[in-house]
């Protein structure tokens, strides 16, 4: 696990902080709690719900397909936070 939860259970904060890629098993633990050999197996069968490329002798998965895939927005709306409204 990189940076994830020490529950297992990932929070969207936690998933944005991934940067803009992860890898294949970070990917598959996140979005379906799956392992190392799961992922994988997942990979090979082209099973996944997000897309994963393989560069060089590792696998990644951009974390905006993972994020929306998982529903997760990339960038949270903080609007409501700092008063700001729109008017139209």
């Amino acid at each position: 696990m990189l940076a994830g939860s020490v529950t297992g259970v990932w929070t969207p904060a936690e998933v944005r902080t991934l940067g803009v890629r992860t890898d294949l098993v970070t990917a598959c633990e996140i979005a379906y709690g799956a392992k190392r050999t799961k992922a994988y197996e997942l990979f090979r069968r082209g099973e996944l719900d997000f897309p994963a490329v393989r560069v060089g002798n590792r696998v990644v998965v951009p974390v905006s397909a993972l994020c929306q895939f998982l529903g997760i927005e990339l960038e949270p709306d903080h609007s409501s936070r700092t008063g700001t409204t729109t008017t139209a």
